[in-house]
């Protein structure tokens, strides 16, 4: 009975686990799918049908997530940018989460070239 009381505890744990990093990646994932949308909009139809489309997340949401990447260094980052001190995985998913607020806000190179070339 001991042991299958603790399978069962090991088993839960990694389930609580699991539902956390996928809440996590959710608010990254969802940012990262309203830019891409913003973007594919603004190719398609012009930047104003883009501004008039409703996003799932807004630009604080996505922010505070970038803080959690940023948050990861700590006091590294003082005085530096903080890409310069992150792993390449995280500095490329810091990067693609900056240009996503950056389109979710109507602005940076990827929305102004989809907007303005289409």
């Amino acid at each position: 009975m001991k042991n299958l009381t603790l399978k069962a505890l090991f088993v839960s744990a990694i389930a609580a686990m699991t539902m956390n990093v996928q809440a996590a990646d959710d608010v990254y994932g969802q940012c990262i799918a309203d830019a891409e949308n913003v973007i594919a909009t603004a190719k398609k139809d012009g930047s104003t049908a883009a501004q008039a489309l409703e996003q799932k997340t807004d630009v604080a949401t996505c922010m505070a997530e970038l803080a959690k990447i940023e948050a990861k260094y700590g006091d590294k980052t003082v005085g530096l940018n903080p890409s310069s001190v992150m792993t390449p995985e995280d500095r490329a998913a810091w990067s693609k989460l900056f240009d996503a607020i950056d389109a979710k806000q109507f602005k940076g190179v990827p929305f102004l070239q989809a907007s303005y070339y289409r």
